[in-house]
């Protein structure tokens, strides 16, 4: 790979992590609003996000970091896994409407109290959340291995593509919370 192609790979690894983590910034305000009508309480749902965000991009990054070593393409990777994350987040709102019948049947079965019912929301929460932020969590890793070229400057790439990743992540909350949310609705931003 000659100098030319590295930079330009590298500006096109930096434009997709910027997106990607606009994206994924996006989708975490989102699903903040949705558990916030399923708990009624920001608190249970804030914890339900970030809980379920964190374990995924840990869980994620680990299966990526294990794949982007035996994969021939990387890149086509991490847009088969962008693809994978945004039919999962536009599926959260239906999973989580279909996942409320069976949260009315399991309530009947708990003991009453707020502890037990707040499980029960944050477990169903948790699980429909695990898959698309396990799928965020696999694409640094992936850009990454992409990126990586000669061992010179490799660590000034990494760190770059890391920085275009936070920034997006900062634009996409931004524009959700400041925007779409308010603009768009909760169901038209997802799309």
């Amino acid at each position: 790979m000659n100098v030319n192609s590295v930079e330009v790979r590298l500006l096109v690894l930096i434009a997709l992590l910027f997106g990607s983590g606009a994206a994924a910034l996006t989708y975490q305000v989102l699903w903040l609003r949705l558990l916030a009508l399923v708990f009624g309480v920001t608190v249970y749902a804030a914890t339900a996000v970030l809980a379920s965000f964190m374990a995924g991009l840990a869980l994620g990054s680990a299966l990526a970091g294990r794949l982007a070593d035996r994969v021939r393409s990387p890149l086509r990777w991490f847009g088969l896994v962008e693809i994978g994350i945004g039919g999962l987040a536009f599926a959260t709102q239906w999973l989580f409407a279909a996942a409320t019948p069976m949260y009315i049947h399991l309530q009947a079965w708990l003991p009453h109290g707020l502890l037990a019912q707040s499980a029960l929301r944050f477990i169903g929460s948790f699980m429909v959340l695990l898959g698309p932020t396990t799928l965020m969590g696999m694409t640094l890793p992936l850009a990454l291995k992409a990126a990586v070229g000669p061992a010179t400057h490799s660590g000034r790439r990494i760190s770059v593509l890391y920085a275009a990743n936070t920034a997006g992540a900062v634009a996409g909350a931004l524009m959700a919370g400041f925007y779409l949310v308010g603009t768009l609705g909760i169901a038209t931003s997802f799309r």
